[in-house]
């Protein structure tokens, strides 16, 4: 009877089970949720530190790696540095590295952009000091940039097109360029073709003529710098010297003597009458003729003295640079033939 009572409760539990519908989440109240800010980001001071901070460790390393002599590889920690907080001094080394890379252009154009930076009302000293070495360095730079001019034999110049390291070049118009190896090429509207590799040394002016059509490939023509005057050798400048010297103590010498003479020849006329003299007159007479005989020894002098220091200027051969050998080399490229040579 007892067992039969609580399987009647177990079945009656388990309908009603059955018969209630689930609780599911949508009959759940609803939770009350509040959307958080977000966090203030950083003002524009902190910013400011963090790049200068930044900027401030590639700057270090950038300048470990410029004084090692690995300028390749500093000049680009430099600019992010400046990029990321500009400082003149920051500029300064870029031109430094690029100047030591031969990358005059740039470095020229660096070195300008330093000195157009604007000063503040107060400029540390470390900022006037940017200055004065861009001032000092800008200089040289300028003076060792090469410039290289093209011209085309053979077609008309409307036909033909330059292009100097693949970007467009004007033809005849000098150029400057950085210092090394360029590669130029002309093509004409018919379709010749020819190149040519040149080698631009510092502070150089370089003129090519490339030849189109069936003429030699190409021809180089270098500006020398101008040769020196001829000098005269230093010991015919220093004997001539002397030699002059001699002259004018000599010619000196005797125009003291030639006045002394005349001096004595007054007191000689005035004491020796109709061939008669007085003591004085003798000695008188006896000065006369020594003084006289000391002039025109000096005079003497002085001319052979003289013409002997213009003999050895007008005579002495005077030194002048070497003269080049002659060299003709024979150019055999395809269907181009030709001769360049250095005379």
């Amino acid at each position: 009877m007892i067992r039969s009572g609580r399987v009647l409760l177990a079945g009656a539990a388990l309908a009603a089970t059955l018969t209630l519908p689930a609780r599911s989440e949508a009959d759940e109240p609803p939770k009350d949720e509040t959307t958080s800010a977000p966090p203030p980001g950083p003002s524009e001071e902190e910013e400011r530190e963090q790049k200068r901070t930044i900027a401030l460790e590639k700057g270090r390393r950038a300048m470990q790696l410029f004084r090692a002599a690995k300028y390749a590889e500093a000049y680009p920690l430099f600019r992010d540095a400046n990029e990321q907080f500009h400082t003149p001094q920051l500029v300064l080394y870029m031109a430094r590295c690029q100047d030591k890379r031969g990358k005059l252009l740039e470095a020229r154009a660096l070195y300008e952009r330093t000195l157009a930076e604007t000063l503040p009302e107060n400029p540390s000293e470390s900022l006037l000091r940017a200055r004065q070495a861009a001032t000092a360095e800008l200089g040289p730079v300028r003076l060792r940039i090469p410039t290289l001019a093209v011209d085309v034999r053979g077609p008309p110049p409307a036909e033909v097109t330059i292009f100097v390291d693949g970007e467009l070049w004007p033809l005849g118009e000098p150029r400057e360029l950085d210092p090394g190896k360029h590669e130029v090429e002309a093509l004409s509207r018919s379709g010749a073709r020819t190149n040519r590799e040149v080698e631009l040394p510092e502070g150089r002016s370089v003129s090519i003529v490339l030849r189109l059509g069936l003429f030699a490939k190409s021809v180089e023509r270098t500006i020398e710098p101008t040769p020196p005057e001829p000098t005269r050798p230093v010991w015919s400048v220093v004997a001539a010297s002397g030699l002059f010297s001699i002259g004018a103590f000599a010619l000196v010498t005797g125009v003291v003597m030639g006045g002394l003479t005349l001096d004595r020849r007054a007191v000689l006329e005035r004491e020796c009458v109709q061939q008669r003299c007085t003591p004085s007159g003798f000695d008188a007479y006896e000065q006369t003729k020594t003084y006289a005989s000391v002039s025109n020894l000096g005079l003497g002098a002085a001319a052979l003295a003289a013409a002997a220091g213009a003999g050895v200027l007008l005579f002495v051969p005077s030194s002048k640079p070497a003269a080049r050998g002659a060299s003709v080399e024979l150019l055999v490229g395809g269907p181009f033939v030709g001769a360049r040579g250095v005379f």
